[in-house]
């Protein structure tokens, strides 16, 4: 089985964690985890935990290479899909056989924050509506704080929270919206 990433280099066995097994290439230090190794582990990996908060990751740099990638299980062409939830890179599966690719050190920042066993759902329709909609939300903020300043995006912020929280919101909006 060759590595995807540097397509001449021959994968070997890897006991990635307990109970599951993965190929690794030694150039790149890139990880394949075939589809059946993936729920075998998971299935004796027990509940999925929840997961961790942003400053829980580790300090490591994934080493994501968004070039095309074929599958070393049976040559199809690898999806390359976000993982979203802060983390800042995607992760490369196959439609096909299920496997997955893994760049260096990208499973190590998904056990940092406990997402590693959520990762048959990253691929899922939901996951990825989450995950545009949370660069939506993000954009729409940049674009408002880039016209009135990051000062007064503070206070407008400040003041969304109080609007929010207060029991008179619809007439304080009515208000704003009279003005």
């Amino acid at each position: 089985m060759q590595c995807p990433k540097c397509k001449d280099v021959t994968l070997i066995d890897e006991e990635l964690v307990e109970n599951l097994s993965a190929k690794s290439c030694p150039q790149c230090k890139g990880r394949w985890i075939q589809s059946f190794q993936y729920w075998k582990w998971l299935d004796a990996h027990g509940d999925i935990l929840t997961e961790k908060p942003l400053d829980c990751k580790a300090d490591l740099q994934s080493a994501d290479s968004p070039a095309g990638k074929l599958c070393p299980e049976c040559g199809c062409f690898l999806r390359h899909s976000p993982v979203g939830h802060d983390v800042d890179f995607c992760l490369d599966r196959c439609n096909n056989c299920g496997g997955i690719w893994f760049d260096q050190n990208e499973w190590e920042i998904l056990v940092s924050r406990n997402l590693h066993d959520e990762t048959h759902f990253i691929f899922s329709a939901a996951w990825q509506k989450r995950i545009r909609e949370d660069e939506t939300k993000m954009t729409h903020k940049q674009r408002i704080e880039k016209i009135v300043g990051t000062e007064d995006y503070n206070k407008l912020t400040e003041v969304a929270a109080w609007i929010t929280q207060n029991e008179h919101k619809n007439t304080i909006l009515s208000y704003l919206q009279q003005k």
